[in-house]
């Protein structure tokens, strides 16, 4: 009931909307109760007195309030689309705004598909309940407390036998409320849980097909649905069975009704149409309970989805400012790692006891082989992630005492995978910088490398990428990460293996350009190939999560350790590679 109120608090700011609505429900109401009365006068009065010409006023009275009823109807549900509507473009608006400010640790524990099914597949249920069983909900609950006094003063003695049941009908609900609520967060769990796998087997296709595991995974997928079919089927026949009852307990009390008032008629104590008229009106008793079981339905699916809707709302992202953070508008870039360790969980420590003092200015590249921890280190730097023991400095100044904004505006950042959008490559490049002006798009293109092969292309730099443009190259898309990061003219620069999917003339025309935009920053530097971090200031050595040596390439590669190993192993490759294309 709680996330049931903080879903009515979306509704406040309009609340007046909200009260016209309520009033025009109201008005839908109030123009159903005279129905069974024209009914009942029409058989008391005119079929027996044979007043004929008063069948005419009859007709134009039904005619005039039913068109009333149908104006306020449309009315009713314009407005009420336009709520539903409103609420759920508030619901979408906070929950992308709060996902754009979660940690990326929430990311590394969820599937995409996950994430995307509660912010676009439940709100939509959540929409549904609002346009549809609220107003059912709302006009039932109003037209209970018309009819109920209305029934009482036709007949007491009827009123009392049609009320008996209502109890029965309540009894009989909640007995299947208590199966069928756990039930919808189940079946919404399956749902997750079918999304998740969907998303997941769709964005890594081309390895399904690689590894010829259509089959297999359209197996799996089987068993996923079969899990949400077995659940959909379960609560189904509950509510069936739900709605049977309810029928049941409907003709009970309506023949019950029907046996009784017939008796009174039968002794002059009720007439004809005041039986019919009274059971047109125990028509308005019983089917709103009918209609609980549907709405209970839609109330079940949406409840199990506010649920989820509000628990991403109300996750607490990690990396948040400091009450007292600073913002730094012109960093120097100096950079201080203090016995800095972090872990992604207690049981994975990814770094560990971690110290380095990088000057401004200075290009250190940072080695060593996989899962020795480069790309967490570099991500401390840009505040993905906090440490979990020692602090990181820059410009002498604890980085958690300062404004993530202004800490990541001057930070450069390409990693191993380059994400790009389906928009131009334009947008693209200038993604971080939306003020930069075309001649600096260009040349952040050329710096990469990039502008003779866009110029080819029909559109040039408006060319979009995606389903509806061309398709880049790794090498391509490493390029135009390079580019957008360089344009925003950061202080400090990080490249995760950013020319790693490059051949090697690109390579060598991008290294330079690289060397270029590096003077003046403060440039940390991933590679696997050593030969592209032989100039630099100094050279990292990581492995298992520590530092263990550091030093520039001739120092290193003279004493033993990790990094000569690397280097025997690359440049014996590298023999056996130039021999084998010498006797080819």
């Amino acid at each position: 009931m709680s996330n049931f109120r903080r879903l009515l608090g979306y509704l406040r700011p309009y609340r007046y909307r909200v009260f016209l609505a309520v009033f025009l429900m109201f008005m839908v109401t109030l123009t159903a109760l005279p129905l069974p009365r024209i009914i009942q006068f029409v058989i008391d009065r005119v079929l027996p007195h044979h007043m004929w010409h008063t069948l005419n006023w009859i007709f134009w009275i039904i005619i005039g309030i039913y068109l009333f009823r149908g104006i306020v109807s449309f009315s009713l549900n314009y407005l009420i689309g336009w709520l539903g509507q409103r609420v759920v473009f508030d619901l979408r608006f906070h929950s992308y705004r709060h996902l754009n400010r979660l940690s990326l640790s929430y990311y590394d524990q969820r599937q995409t598909g996950k994430i995307m099914a509660r912010a676009v597949d439940d709100i939509n249920v959540i929409q549904y309940m609002i346009t549809g069983g609220f107003v059912t909900l709302i006009t039932d609950m109003l037209t209970l407390v018309l009819v109920i006094p209305v029934i009482f003063l036709m007949n007491v003695k009827l009123a009392l036998i049609a009320m008996a049941v209502v109890p029965i009908y309540v009894f009989n609900y909640k007995l299947f409320l208590k199966k069928i609520r756990p039930l919808s967060v189940e079946i919404r769990k399956s749902w997750d849980a079918l999304i998740g796998t969907l998303q997941e087997k769709i964005s890594g296709i081309t390895v399904v097909k690689a590894f010829v595991r259509e089959n297999y995974e359209t197996e799996q997928f089987i068993k996923t649905i079969r899990l949400n079919y077995d659940l959909q089927m379960t609560q189904a026949t509950l509510n069936r069975i739900l709605a049977a009852t309810a029928t049941i307990i409907r003709a009970v009390g309506t023949g019950l009704v029907y046996w009784i008032g017939a008796k009174l008629v039968g002794v002059h104590t009720l007439k004809v149409g005041e039986l019919v008229a009274f059971t047109g009106y125990i028509g308005y008793l019983y089917d709103p309970a009918l209609r609980l079981v549907d709405f209970n339905v839609q109330a079940q699916w949406a409840g199990a989805s506010m649920d989820r809707v509000f628990e991403v709302l109300d996750t607490r992202p990690e990396i948040t400012d400091a009450p007292n953070a600073k913002s730094m508008t012109n960093l120097k870039g100096s950079v201080t790692f203090r016995h800095v360790s972090f872990g992604y969980s207690r049981d994975n420590q990814a770094l560990i006891d971690i110290n380095l003092d990088v000057q401004p200015g200075e290009v250190i590249a940072i080695v060593g082989p996989s899962g020795a921890g480069k790309t967490t280190l570099v991500n401390l730097i840009a505040r993905f992630y906090d440490a979990t023991e020692g602090a990181i400095l820059i410009d002498g100044v604890d980085i958690r005492q300062i404004r993530l904004e202004s800490v990541r505006r001057q930070i450069g950042y390409v990693s191993q995978e380059s994400l790009l959008f389906s928009v131009s490559l334009a947008e693209n490049i200038r993604y971080g910088r939306n003020d930069a002006t075309r001649e600096q798009i260009i040349q952040a293109a050329k710096n990469a490398d990039l502008h003779d092969f866009i110029m080819t292309l029909p559109d040039g730099y408006d060319t979009k990428i995606g389903e509806e443009g061309i398709k880049l190259s790794v090498g391509q898309k490493q390029r135009m990460a390079i580019a957008r990061a360089t344009l925003t003219n950061p202080r400090i620069l990080i490249l995760d293996d950013a020319t790693s999917a490059l051949d090697s003339k690109t390579e060598a025309n991008v290294q330079a350009a690289l060397e270029k935009l590096m003077k003046g920053r403060t440039n940390f530097v991933i590679a696997h190939r050593l030969a592209t971090i032989m100039n630099a200031d100094r050279i990292v050595v990581m492995d298992k999560g520590r530092i263990v040596d550091i030093g520039t390439h001739a120092e290193l590669v003279a004493r033993e350790g990790v990094y000569q190993n690397l280097y025997n192993e690359q440049f014996k490759s590298a023999q056996d590679e130039a021999l084998a294309e010498l006797l080819g």
